[in-house]
């Protein structure tokens, strides 16, 4: 009986240690969720900002052509 008992008591131990590593992996994979989501946000914000740059750029190329036709 005392080795059956010593058994269930190891694999209780290997259950807790078990769901121990998983918790780690978990909360480490969320920080890693959590860095490229901030990353991911930034380089999207700078992204909208080259695009705006461009757009404004071709906007003033395109009215500068336009004054050029009309004598300046």
């Amino acid at each position: 009986m005392k080795t059956t008992d010593e058994y269930r008591q190891r694999l209780i131990a290997e259950l807790i240690e078990q769901s121990a590593k998983i918790d780690v992996l978990v909360m480490k994979s969320k920080e890693a969720q959590l860095n490229y989501d901030q990353e991911l946000e930034e380089l999207r914000d700078k992204q909208r900002v080259t695009t705006q740059k461009l757009h404004d750029l071709e906007d003033y190329n395109s009215t500068a052509w336009e004054n050029i036709g009309d004598g300046g």
